[in-house]
């Protein structure tokens, strides 16, 4: 069951990045992007998507709730009294009306329709924001952090996405990359921001190694060092790439871009089983994670909290990841992405060791 819950969120940011990008790309300047098609029955499955993807949560919710006993009064109660059943609700009327705009208007012909779709993905954006973690502990101020961070990550990786898996040439690469790469640096700040004030209401940020022990703890950390890849892929693709295109090297960017999409896809994948765990003011005492539990040196603290400190296991872990981040450039140097991307996955796990076995 969890593991359908975690697929289905990780689609649901599919889903809005791939809108969020179809939309936003039609407001570019032809001659500021490659060739890019979009259908408009991508467009359809991903509002469906939306609307389908939101629901799991709510159909577990459900399941879980009834117990063996009669389904329709447990839904009814759920969908119109709990905040994760009203937000789906909202969230499944917008997305109807939205399907039945892209059906009645020309959005990714005229401009003017385009933006129109672009508030209703806002529209959704904030109504998903409204059942987060965030949300429910500080109402409006949580909803906005989360539609922030959500709005700018789906920015960033949808413009990526469509650039990536659905341009038809590589012609303008580096007229794109010149609007792109400011963009997606000024979406990762505003990701890094907001994810840190959600961060602050979820959480005591004095106690975020502590935090390494539960489930919640885990999946922050590896997402935190999932950004390690996308900043080297960002580096690649932002300075050295669109270098090569400056001075007339013949350079191929698609390859690199659909990496780093992949890279994408584990964050998403994190932030999903994120999502689903009990934040640590919730978390039952000793609760321990079982990926802290294998990793962890030693015998399991009785106590919290945790502490960081330097052990000759940790320092060797951190000079490999440096040695991982050194081959990763070799990689690009080789035109050999997948070399890159296999990489810097050994970078993230090598430092994840280096700071569970460094804890004390």
């Amino acid at each position: 069951m969890m593991t359908v819950l975690y697929a289905s969120e990780t689609l649901l940011y599919s889903c809005f990045s791939l809108l969020m990008g179809a939309f936003l790309i039609q407001l570019v300047p032809a001659h500021k992007k490659p060739s890019i098609l979009v259908r408009e029955r991508w467009l359809y499955a991903a509002v469906g998507g939306i609307a389908l993807f939101a629901f799991v949560p709510v159909a577990v919710l459900i399941v879980e709730l009834a117990s063996g006993s009669s389904l329709m009064p447990v839904a009814q109660t759920v969908i119109l009294g709990f905040t994760i059943g009203k937000s789906w609700a909202f969230t499944c009327t917008v997305a109807l009306f939205f399907a039945l705009y892209v059906f009645t208007f020309p959005v990714l012909t005229d401009k003017r329709f385009t933006v129109g779709g672009l508030v209703f993905i806002l529209i959704l954006i904030v109504s998903i924001s409204w059942s987060s973690h965030a949300a429910s502990l500080t109402e409006w101020t949580g909803i906005l952090s989360h539609a922030l961070h959500f709005t700018a990550v789906s920015v960033w990786i949808g413009i990526l996405l469509l650039a990536g898996w659905f341009s038809r040439n590589e012609a303008n690469w580096l007229a794109f990359l010149r609007w792109f790469s400011p963009l997606a640096a000024a979406c990762f700040v505003l990701t890094a921001v907001s994810g840190f004030w959600m961060m602050t209401m979820i959480l005591d940020v004095r106690d975020y190694a502590s935090d390494w022990s539960l489930n919640y703890g885990q999946a922050l950390l590896i997402k935190h060092l999932l950004l390690l890849p996308v900043l080297l892929f960002a580096f690649i693709n932002g300075f050295l790439l669109k270098q090569k295109l400056q001075n007339g090297q013949m350079v191929h960017p698609k390859p690199w871009v659909r990496t780093e999409s992949f890279v994408l896809l584990f964050v998403f994948t994190t932030t999903a089983f994120l999502g689903q765990q009990e934040p640590p003011h919730a978390a039952s005492e000793n609760s321990y994670s079982p990926l802290f539990a294998f990793f962890y040196n030693g015998a399991l603290p009785p106590d919290l909290p945790l502490s960081l400190g330097w052990s000759s296991m940790s320092i060797l872990l951190t000079f490999l990841s440096f040695l991982f981040l050194v081959i990763g450039f070799w990689g690009y140097r080789k035109k050999e992405a997948g070399i890159t991307f296999l990489m810097s996955m050994l970078l993230v796990f090598s430092l994840y060791l280096a700071f569970i076995t460094s804890l004390s």
